[in-house]
């Protein structure tokens, strides 16, 4: 299944959807709906690094954060058939599909 036919069942269902480095994001919810759409493709994850404010760590004549924390954030995708990586928050996603297996 190629990314047209995925964006016009996000249409259908009027789901939101970013792109960021021609990956498509999707909330977790939205995603569990779309695999499920598609024939539920086999799932990858990958982890990237992230940086987390610190509450309070604003420094306002520095402008700027003095307390940053990086996170790995785990991610689950599938590929389309053109080459899309669909994308969502890999922990979130476990949650539902453990639910909806119950």
């Amino acid at each position: 299944m190629n990314f047209e036919v995925v964006k016009e069942f996000l249409e259908e269902i009027g789901a939101d959807w970013i792109e960021v480095d021609g990956e498509i994001h999707l909330e977790p919810e939205v995603f569990y709906k779309v695999w499920k759409y598609v024939g539920q493709p086999e799932l990858e994850t990958y982890t990237v690094e992230d940086e987390v404010v610190e509450p309070g760590s604003y420094d306002p004549p520095e402008m700027k954060y003095t307390e940053l924390k990086k996170v790995k954030v785990k991610k689950a995708y599938f590929t389309t058939l053109d080459n899309k990586r669909i994308v969502t928050d890999y922990p979130e996603l476990q949650r539902i599909l453990k639910e909806k297996s119950s």
